[in-house]
């Protein structure tokens, strides 16, 4: 697998499929990620987070062709992860997690964002909606039959959570600063956000994960087509998905 900046890179993996030992991630973390271990109140959590940040810094330092123990990051206002060490890489990152399911996404482009999200039943679907989606994503959410309502909202919500860490927004300005309902079964668009943001969005990213909805956004340059790869790693070997 190679990262390169002129491209995406997009990443899945399960942390019980990886192939890497925890032991050997954990060694990568920094004195600062050891802290936050322990505010995990339940070993399954500090294992995902273990194993997210580990290889998370292995790809990294790969990449960079960088000792992993000494990149260091930093978080915008709203707290988007970046890398402050090495200085002026020209890498850029986005990570999300549900469960054992791990999603990474690595451009030359500042405004990156991806989202993994498990289907699931969602309580209060109705209000949720109208709360937070346009009037628009509310109005396909609520029409559509109860079986489908879920997969909907999620994969709405996905869509958006893509959108808005890939903007830099807070979640509170982003979810409004957007309307996907006319794309809602489109696979690739260009959507505007807020004023004079146009964001290219990719759903689902990683296809044959069963009950996942993924989401990838990203601003390219004018005329820059998206050149997109996809890998899973599986066993301690990436595989192009």
């Amino acid at each position: 697998m190679i990262i390169s900046k002129e491209s995406v890179t997009a990443i899945h993996t399960d942390i019980q499929a990886i192939g890497i030992p925890e032991e050997e991630l954990s060694a990568l973390l920094s004195d600062d990620e050891r802290v936050r271990i322990d505010t995990f109140r339940f070993e399954a959590d500090r294992k995902r987070f273990i194993m997210r940040r580990g290889l998370l810094r292995r790809i990294i330092g790969e990449t960079l062709d960088t000792d992993p123990t000494r990149i260091r990051f930093a978080t915008t206002a709203v707290g988007k992860p970046v890398i402050a060490f090495p200085e002026n890489s020209g890498l850029w990152f986005n990570l999300s997690h549900s469960g054992d399911q791990i999603a990474y996404a690595f451009s030359g482009h500042a405004e990156t964002g991806i989202d993994i999200e498990r289907i699931r039943t969602v309580e209060g679907i109705d209000r949720l909606a109208r709360n937070y989606f346009s009037a628009e994503e509310y109005a396909l959410v609520v029409n559509l039959p109860a079986w489908e309502k879920n997969k909907a909202f999620i994969k709405l919500w996905c869509i958006k959570e893509a959108l808005i860490k890939a903007s830099g927004w807070s979640l509170e300005h982003g979810l409004l600063a957007s309307d996907v309902a006319a794309q809602y079964r489109m696979t690739r668009f260009n959507v505007q956000f807020g004023e004079s943001l146009t964001l290219t969005c990719v759903t689902p990213v990683f296809d044959r994960i069963c009950g996942y909805a993924t989401a990838l956004a990203i601003r390219l340059d004018d005329n820059e087509p998206l050149k997109l790869h996809r890998y899973t790693l599986q066993n301690g070997e990436y595989i192009d998905f």
